[in-house]
């Protein structure tokens, strides 16, 4: 009785204590015993797998990809047709260690070493029924890929029994009664594999959304920082062709003038500048004239609430006019100033 509640704190503890996930878990196996009474090897008769058949059903605990177990309550069938058969209800606690964890294999996931302790209620004689304890080791293999709703589970354990009457027979001397099975297992996972498949493809789509969403945003703002920039050019060309247009019109004014002063004994002196950028603001004026390796000035004209970078100032037209072809060289939205 100890035992068996020191088996059922085992279970409450992985219970209290559990981080990962539980699954629905259902075994089948066939048992070879080693016992006071010898095994039977001849399949072909159906009796002896019948007699030696199993079944198992339970939870199995995933604890990570190297730590796992399982509860399970079965029906066991050993015996030898002609000498004894013997039914065992047994539960058991067995733990699994993966030894592969870390290596990727083509078609099994885990590789697990198996130790275990349980208790079954044996039919020491007709009728006659007893609790034996026993020891589980063995091995067993995971194959994901195989069934399509769930992990198929195929291992090979030995119990050793601490009594030796599960056979039915005692005697004096002997070995402790043992039985190696041979089971296949599945533990069924909950989705199914095509869900599980299309749920990760879905959370890679959105990923990949995600990303794209995040590169967008940030090649707008971008276009948004471009698009800025070329606004303060646009606004500072418009500047410098308003003046320039003003500065055309002045001169024409003063050329009208002039001819109608012609009569007069006394001309106004007028110089006539090269103007080879106009600016809002006199940085911007000083910023562009400090690209111009040769040397050039700045003209505030107050009326026109602007900054003119002059090239050179001349007298007369003629020079003026020699000076604004070299000065579109430079560029070619050079002007004549008249001032």
């Amino acid at each position: 009785m100890k035992k068996n509640l020191a088996l059922v704190a085992i279970v409450a503890a992985m219970n209290s204590y559990a981080q990962g996930t539980w699954a629905p878990y259902v075994s089948v196996e066939e048992n070879i015993h080693f016992s006071d009474v010898s095994p039977s090897y001849n399949y072909l008769n159906l009796s002896v797998p019948a007699a030696n058949s199993g079944i198992r059903v339970g939870a199995h605990y995933v604890h990570d990809n190297q730590l796992s177990a399982e509860l399970t309550l079965g029906v066991v069938g050993i015996g030898t047709p002609g000498s004894f058969s013997s039914k065992i209800v047994p539960v058991e606690v067995v733990g699994h260690y993966n030894v592969i964890d870390g290596i990727e294999l083509p078609i099994i996931s885990k590789f697990n070493l198996d130790l275990g302790v349980g208790s079954g209620l044996a039919e020491s004689s007709n009728g006659n029924f007893g609790f034996s304890e026993h020891i589980v080791s063995g091995a067993s293999m995971e194959l994901p890929d195989v069934v399509p709703f769930g992990t198929l589970v195929m291992g090979i354990r030995y119990t050793s029994f601490i009594d030796d009457y599960i056979d039915g027979t005692v005697v004096s001397g002997s070995s402790k009664d043992g039985v190696l099975r041979f089971y296949t297992a599945v533990r069924l996972d909950g989705a199914s594999k095509k869900l599980t498949t299309a749920l990760k493809e879905a959370e890679a789509t959105a990923d990949r959304l995600q990303s794209n969403l995040a590169n967008k945003e940030l090649s707008s703002a971008e276009e948004i920082k471009k698009a800025e920039k070329e606004i303060e050019t646009l606004k500072s060309e418009k500047t410098a062709l308003s003046d320039e247009l003003d500065a055309l019109k002045t001169s024409q004014a003063e050329q009208i003038e002039n001819v109608q002063d012609e009569s007069h004994t006394t001309i106004t002196k007028v110089q006539y500048q090269i103007v080879i950028g106009s600016f809002p603001s006199q940085e911007m004026a000083e910023s562009y004239a400090s690209t111009i390796e040769l040397k050039t000035s700045i003209s505030n004209v107050s009326e026109l609430n602007t900054y003119r970078v002059v090239l050179s100032q001349h007298d007369d037209i003629s020079s003026a006019l020699a000076a604004l072809e070299k000065a579109r060289e430079i560029t070619p939205r050079a002007w004549i100033a008249v001032k």
